[in-house]
């Protein structure tokens, strides 16, 4: 057997993801390489120290394989918030024995919410804000900002994907930013992309009729130091963590408890005046209620699982290994057999 058909026969070589992704949206570049070597990227695998404040931003080398060669298949989606690529997609390097994991953006990632296209790939990997959003030039020359009600198809698509639920999802961080004003609403009456993902998050445009409240912008601050108590630490996403430090953006938004799992809690409690006057705060947050610390969390949307991290803005966060940790622990839940049981099991109708 060639070594082709072995990677064919363990799941989707990297070959064979580029070839998926390029059939369905072959004009939008896409941000991965061949594997390289056959070295161990990996986790530590002793005690975790706690990482702080000054983490180098860059790096001078190469950890893991390109791309992975791991049988887990990941669609990695981003979309409009920018980030810094090279530290970002090292840390997936560094899973690379375990994932193999290609990159797309909005719009065209949306084409892989078909299923018969998702069929390629076993968790889609969110790490995208503002999905939805487009800027029209009127006569005057003034841009503007608008919301996009999502296609019909695309609607369509993604309740069949997640009602198959034989994909997993995993979002992360400004994940919380997308389809947050159009998508219509759910069974419940309210914003249904939203209610998958048990929480929303917008710096610039407040929220009207959420759960029939309306929000002001919400609140970021960036380089916050927080203690992290894993508060499930008989969950697989939190296997092998224990209470940690962590230097990260945190965020003041509405986030729906009663309809997670959770995971994590943070030592910072968000409130608009830690927010409003917070270096590289811009006044954001001004007004809103107090939030919720919960920064993670599980839960069934249909019968699919899906994670949410909300760590993960910088270097200081990818370089952390109790974050990297807790990344590879939930997409390789959100990919077994045992989370997809599970879902089924707590199946949680959220689309119309």
């Amino acid at each position: 057997m060639t070594k082709d058909n072995q990677e064919d026969k363990k799941g989707l070589s990297r070959r064979g993801a580029f070839g998926a992704v390029a059939g369905a949206a072959a004009a939008v570049p896409l941000i991965a390489g061949e594997a390289q070597g056959q070295g161990r990227g990996g986790l530590p695998t002793g005690p975790l120290s706690p990482t702080g404040a000054g983490v180098p931003m860059d790096s001078q080398s190469i950890v893991g394989n390109q791309g992975g060669n791991g049988p887990i298949r990941v669609l990695f989606i981003s979309s409009y918030h920018p980030f810094d690529r090279e530290n970002l997609f090292r840390m997936l390097d560094r899973f690379g024995t375990d994932i193999t994991w290609c990159h797309i953006e909005h719009p065209a990632a949306e084409r892989f919410f078909d299923p018969a296209i998702a069929d390629d790939f076993d968790v889609f990997l969110f790490y995208d804000a503002f999905a939805g959003r487009k800027y029209v030039t009127g006569a005057d020359g003034r841009r503007t900002q608008t919301y996009a009600v999502p296609s019909a198809k695309l609607r369509r698509d993604l309740k069949q994907l997640l009602t198959n639920g034989d994909k997993g999802f995993v979002m992360f961080h400004h994940a919380l930013a997308s389809w947050c004003h159009s998508w219509p609403a759910g069974v419940n009456g309210s914003n249904a992309y939203v209610e998958m993902m048990g929480g929303a998050a917008d710096w610039g445009t407040p929220f009207v009729n959420l759960r029939g409240k309306n929000y002001p912008v919400s609140g970021y601050r960036q380089g916050t130091e927080q203690r992290i108590t894993v508060v499930d630490k008989a969950h697989p996403v939190t296997a092998g963590v224990d209470d940690y430090d962590i230097v990260d953006e945190t965020y003041l938004c509405p986030i729906y408890e009663d309809s997670v799992h959770p995971l994590l809690r943070s030592s910072f409690k968000p409130t608009a005046d830690k927010f409003a006057h917070a270096p590289n705060g811009s006044n954001v947050g001004a007004g809103h209620p107090p939030g919720s610390d919960l920064v993670g969390w599980y839960k069934a949307a249909e019968n699919t699982p899906l994670v949410y991290l909300q760590h993960g803005h910088d270097n200081n966060a990818w370089s952390n290994p109790h974050f990297q940790r807790l990344m590879l622990n939930a997409i390789k839940w959100a990919a077994s057999p045992e989370a997809k049981a599970w879902a089924k099991a707590n199946a949680k109708r959220i689309f119309v």
